[in-house]
Order: C-alpha cells, then structure tokens, then sequence
C-alpha cells in the first residue's frame, strides 16, 4: 500500500491562527481604510486634465458650428379684407446657400396679433393661390412664380415666390400685428423661419 501523507491535523475550537495567517472572516482592513490620501489620484493632473478637454470641446464649438442652409426674406406683404377674415398675399424670396438643392415639404405661417392671440395657416396650394390673385385685384402685387411645396431649389441660387395665407382676424387686426412667420421646411434641412413685423 502506499503511503499517504497525513492530513492537516483541524485547528482546536478557541485556538487562535498562527500569526501572518488571515483567515476568510478576519482580513485585516487598516490598509485600505486608513490613509485615503494614497488612493485617490493628485488634484494637480485631475485639474489639469479637466482644463485641457474644457478647452479642446470650447475649440471644438467654434470651429464645428454650423453653416446656415438657406436665408430667407419677405420683400412684399399684401392684404385684402374679406367680411372679418384677412386674405394675405406674401412675396418671399429664399437663397440657397449650400452645394446641393433644397426641396421644400411644407410652408406655413404663423400670426401673432397685438393682443398676443396667434394663427397658423397652411400656405394655399399654387393653383389655388393663383385663382386668388384672379379673383383678388389688390393680391397681383405678389406675383411672382409660386412658392410651392415639393418645389427644388438649386445650390447656390436664390428663388423668389409667393404664397397665401389666410387668418380670421380682420384686416385692422393684421395691420396692427407683432409679428408674421413664415415656416419653410426642407427635406434633410433645418426649418427655414422668415420673420416680418
């Protein structure tokens, strides 16, 4: 038979571990607890650090802001009074200013009368708009080519066209307005907002 060693002999129940020796439920902790200082990094880098990824993003802000997409600006605005609502004619003239076309998907308007009350309209579709400027004289001041949704803006160009609105305020009201907004959106563009007072 051969020989086997002969096992540790167990440790006496009130015996106390041989010293260097921890056992599983007495690890000493004074090591980790009791100087702080030596576990956390130095204030100096961490200060540092922080400076320098503060000015990399503030570098970063400036020279990755955006260029403007398109500019617009309203060159007329016309009104006619119908029996408490007002029919408005607006001539907008809109400059693309990337290296690819804009292609318009919706046009709308808000108004923001002196009370602060405000009103949203769809811009007429160009046959519609256009049967206004035959029945409404005073609209014909407006014409132009018409400003329509689905309508290409080539890059590097400048379009000029009209739409209408119509708001149920009367026409004293829409003179005495704040403000007139018109909202241009594009495909894969950012909204395109043209103020008038």
């Amino acid at each position: 038979m051969p020989d086997t060693p002969n096992p540790a002999p167990a440790p006496k129940p009130g015996s106390a571990t041989p010293a260097g020796q921890a056992d599983a439920g007495h690890v000493p902790m004074s090591e980790e607890l009791d100087r702080a200082k030596w576990t956390l990094p130095p204030i100096v880098p961490v200060l540092i650090a922080a400076a320098v990824i503060a000015i990399v993003v503030v570098i970063l802000g400036f020279t990755m802001h955006s260029k403007p997409v398109a500019s617009g600006t309203v060159v007329k605005v016309v009104t006619v009074d119908q029996e408490g609502n007002t029919m408005v004619g607006v001539q907008v003239k809109v400059e693309n200013k990337i290296d690819k076309k804009l292609w318009i998907k919706d046009i709308s308007s808000e108004l923001e009368t002196a009370d602060g009350n405000k009103y949203t309209d769809h811009a007429s579709p160009s046959m519609d708009a256009a049967r206004y400027l035959q029945a409404f004289p005073a609209l014909r001041a407006v014409k132009s080519d018409p400003l329509s949704e689905e309508l290409k803006i080539p890059a590097g160009t400048s379009y000029t066209g009209y739409t209408v609105f119509s708001y149920p305020v009367k026409q004293v009201a829409f003179d005495a307005r704040k403000a007139l907004t018109i909202r241009i959106q594009m495909y894969d563009q950012p909204t395109l907002l043209v103020r008038t007072p």
